[in-house]
């Protein structure tokens, strides 16, 4: 069988290998023709079937553009259909605009239609009720006719009552005629209304007149004139009655109690409120009837009667003196009176102001009525105070009295705030006003009198002849101990004033002043407390000042003195502890104890005659055992035995840091000077001249020698004061080659820079000084940073012995290389104790000039062979920096 051509030949088809997976990749956004065409023909052979893939690219054009006519005729369809609908809905539109015309017109015509009808309701309407208007109009002025009648008839037949009950009435009426005034007929009725009233409450008055005789006895009908009160009610009349019937009552009051007369004076003016009672009750059995319940009469005649007694209390205590005693049972009475008023009329406080309890009716408080008159004139009332306050203060310092020993405060602290408590309470019931604020002031003087007066002079005066120190360090304790409860007192008596006083003065209430009285009477307590203490210490501390230290010839177990003080301390702090009130007082003590004890240590050393160095040595180890016993201070008498508070310990620290400095000093020979000076300038880096003084007085150096070793202090002061200028210098050139060096190295990383400062030169290349080796010399004065401090041990001690020890002979004859390690080595020590605090508190003197120091080397040739030394060693180390420099910036 052979082959045919037609069969092996690709065959078209619309869905193959490559159909819809390409033609679903023709309508990808991201299309690629190379990756189209690599996806096609994957290799060569594939290029056979170029022709299928034209055929199904062919095929796929054709479709697209089919699609495309049909869309864009359904598009054109679609637009025509649109356009339609728009000229369908505008016609619906026109069409329901005419039917919403038509059916607007056809309401309108029905509303006229309907006004049309109810026209004639509408008018029939408004005429039925001005109809009604006008029979009401002419009914009610029909009654105010009738009404006036009648009361011109009652006026003629003196019918109080039933004209009364008749006025309510006509004024009702002739309100409603206050619109038709206009009408001449309405206005001559009004006007005749009006004069029949005012002619039955002048007839009224007149009637109240005549039935009280000149005396203000009852004379006529009650009844009678209590009807003729109704026709004069809400009228002027009804103020004419009211004050013709005070007048009456108070004539005989006026009259009794005239201003002069011993009887209106302050110490009776009980009396007048007891008359008042009783016309009160004269008025409530016989007057009351003759008077409307609704008047009040009786509270408006006790109302009259305050502003009366107000006025005449007022005149008298201004042309009268004026009696403390008098003065306040008087106001007292005076305040009862209007409380008791208050209440008989049933006046209360509501949300701050007075009403009438049974009603809630606004009402006028009798508070203040008459002791109003009182406020100006008070200052008589604090006066008395402030003077029965500083007597009793002069008899609390002039009798001490006898203290309750269960009471931590003095006896007479408890008595003088008790008075203050009363005071305080009478002056409350008296006024709230300015006088309570004065009262503060005077009891904020009374304090402050008291503290400096009383507690500060009862501190006892202990002295080394005391013969109970105990005791009246327990008389410190009780004063510190009074002075802090009347500071606490003080505070709570303060707020109390400012609650009650009134709202506009509580900013003068402040009781700062006394407070500050009371704090420094406890610190002059703390200070008598310590005082004591050192007093019992004095005998010790007198005992090392007389002790022959200059003999001393081996270093033993502390001295005797160490003991005494020792025992002196516990003993006192003990009493302290249990007798203190507060813990605050008792760490206030202890610091104040340790500076002091620390101080007459420092005292008592410098007084000795002279101290060998086995004697300083001997020194040393008590002012250690001294430490050691200051340490215990806060422990002594508590539970525990806890480590002292950071702030005490550093201020024992401090304290005995200054005698140790002293001490360390005195332990230098004196020759070779330079030895001495170093050792006092590694100690006081201040080099203070008066201790520097004590230090050669105490070894024994005649005063006639002093200048010549204050000469060489001043050298060395002037060195080191020139080496660290050169440092500071070196130092800046540093910085700037450092910085020349940065920008070197970002423009020619392969250059190298051998020029260095001298202080850059690390502790490990620098010359060591031969007499020390722990220690690194530096002779640019600075010490590194992490260079050690010098610790002092005993074989450290042995060994400065060892070095300072020698002949001035041995030290005229040291090498130079020797001299200038000595000086290299000073020079360090005393840099690195430059940031050390001056244990004396005395600063260094100023700064010598370059002139002095070069004088001072051409007088010592000591000096100046330590000079030329020393510019030879920089030399040294200025080439070995730069090599070693070298080395570390080498790649």
């Amino acid at each position: 069988m052979g082959d045919n051509p037609d069969k092996t030949k690709p065959v078209y088809k619309r869905e193959d290998s490559s159909g819809s997976s390409a033609a679903g990749h023709l309508d990808s956004t991201g299309f690629s023709m190379a990756k189209h065409i690599d996806r096609l023909f994957p290799s060569a052979s594939s290029l056979d079937n170029v022709d299928v893939a034209a055929a199904n690219t062919g095929h796929r054009l054709h479709a697209v553009k089919q699609e495309i006519r049909r869309q864009l005729r359904a598009q054109s369809d679609s637009h025509q259909q649109q356009t339609q609908s728009i000229e369908a809905t505008k016609a619906a539109i026109g069409e329901l605009y005419t039917r919403i015309s038509e059916m607007k017109a056809k309401a309108q015509t029905s509303e006229r239609m309907v006004f049309d009808i109810t026209q004639d309701i509408k008018a029939l309407d408004f005429a039925k009720r001005n109809l009604s208007q006008a029979t009401a109009t002419m009914r009610r002025l029909q009654l105010l006719v009738s009404g006036v009648g009648q009361l011109r008839q009652f006026k003629e037949q003196k019918k109080y009552g039933e004209a009364a009950r008749l006025l309510p009435a006509i004024a009702g009426l002739r309100e409603g005629f206050a619109e038709h005034m206009g009408v001449r007929a309405i206005a001559r009725l009004d006007d005749e209304a009006a004069g029949l009233q005012r002619s039955l409450g002048s007839m009224a008055f007149q009637e109240v007149q005549r039935g009280f005789d000149a005396q203000g006895l009852l004379v006529g009908d009650a009844e009678l004139m209590h009807q003729a009160c109704l026709c004069c009610a809400g009228t002027e009349e009804q103020t004419r009655v009211k004050d013709l019937y005070c007048e009456l009552q108070l004539r005989a009051y006026v009259a009794i109690f005239q201003i002069g007369d011993d009887v209106s004076q302050l110490e009776n003016v009980s009396r007048r409120y007891a008359w008042l009672r009783r016309i009160l009750r004269n008025y409530a059995e016989e007057h009351a009837p003759a008077f409307p319940d609704a008047w009040r009469m009786g509270e408006e005649l006790s109302r009259r009667f305050a502003h009366t007694t107000r006025d005449h209390l007022s005149e008298t205590m201004a042309t009268r003196d004026i009696d403390v005693g008098h003065l306040t049972a008087a106001l007292a009475d005076t305040l009862a009176f209007e409380a008791q008023c208050d209440k008989k009329f049933g006046i209360v406080q509501r949300n701050g102001a007075a009403v009438y309890e049974s009603s809630g009716a606004p009402a006028e408080s009798f508070v203040g009525s008459v002791s109003c008159a009182f406020e100006p004139y008070m200052a008589v009332f604090i006066s008395g105070e402030q003077a029965k306050f500083e007597a009793l203060v002069r008899r609390f310092r002039s009798e001490p009295g006898d203290d309750d020993p269960s009471l931590n405060v003095l006896a007479s602290s408890t008595d003088l705030l008790y008075q203050f408590r009363e005071s305080l309470r009478q002056c409350a019931a008296l006024s709230t006003g300015q006088a309570m604020a004065d009262l503060a002031q005077v009891f904020g003087q009374s304090l402050s009198n008291y503290a400096r007066s009383v507690l500060v002079h009862a501190l006892p005066r202990i002295s080394s002849t005391t013969t109970a120190p105990l005791d009246a360090l327990r008389r410190a304790c009780l004063v510190a101990n009074t002075a802090d409860y009347c500071a606490s007192a003080a505070a709570q008596l303060e707020q109390k004033i400012i609650e009650k006083v009134d709202g506009p003065l509580r900013e003068q209430v402040t009781f700062a002043a006394s407070r500050e009285a009371l704090l420094s009477a406890i610190n002059s307590s703390i200070g008598a407390l310590v005082g004591g203490v050192d007093a019992m210490c004095a005998p010790a501390l007198a005992a090392l000042t007389d002790a022959p230290w200059h003999d001393v010839q081996t270093v033993g177990d502390q001295s005797e003195y160490v003991l005494l003080i020792a025992s002196a301390i516990e003993a006192a702090t003990s009493v302290a502890r249990v007798s203190l009130s507060g813990p605050r007082y008792f760490r206030s003590y202890c610091d104040k104890l340790a500076s002091r004890i620390s101080e007459r240590y420092m005292t008592a050393i410098v007084q000795c005659k002279r101290i060998s160095e086995i004697g300083a040595e001997q020194l040393l180890l008590d002012a250690q055992a001294l430490k050691s016993v200051l340490l215990r201070v806060p422990s002594i008498g508590a539970d525990d035995d806890a480590q002292p508070p950071p702030t005490y310990a550093r201020i024992v620290a401090q304290g005995v840091g200054r005698i140790e400095a002293l001490l360390k000093a005195i332990l230098v020979p004196t020759d070779p000077a330079d030895a001495l000076v170093g050792r006092f300038l590694l100690l006081f880096p201040a080099a203070p001249r008066d201790v520097f003084r004590h230090v050669l007085s105490l070894k024994g150096v005649k005063p006639a020698d002093h200048p010549a070793y204050l000469r060489v202090l001043q050298a060395h002061q002037r060195q080191t004061q020139l080496d660290k200028q050169s440092e500071v210098d070196k130092q800046s050139q540093l910085d700037k080659q450092s910085e020349v060096d940065k920008k070197d190295q970002l423009d020619k990383p392969s250059q190298i820079t051998s020029d260095v400062p001298v202080a850059a030169v690390p502790s490990a290349y620098a010359t060591p000084d031969p007499r020390s080796s722990s220690m690194p010399v530096h002779v640019t004065g600075r010490a590194p940073a992490s260079a050690p401090l010098v610790s002092r041990t005993s074989a450290g001690r042995a060994n400065e012995h060892s070095r300072f020890g020698s002949t001035a002979e041995h030290s005229a004859h040291l090498s130079p290389s020797t001299h200038h390690a000595g000086q290299s080595q000073t020079t360090f020590q005393s840099t690195t104790y430059a940031n050390m605090p001056d244990p004396l508190g005395i600063t260094s003197g100023p700064s010598a000039s370059n002139e002095q120091t070069s004088d001072i080397d051409a007088q010592s040739p000591v000096l100046a062979s330590l000079a030329a030394n020393a510019t030879a060693t920089r030399t040294k180390i200025n080439e070995n920096l730069r090599k070693f420099m070298s080395t570390m910036r080498r790649p």
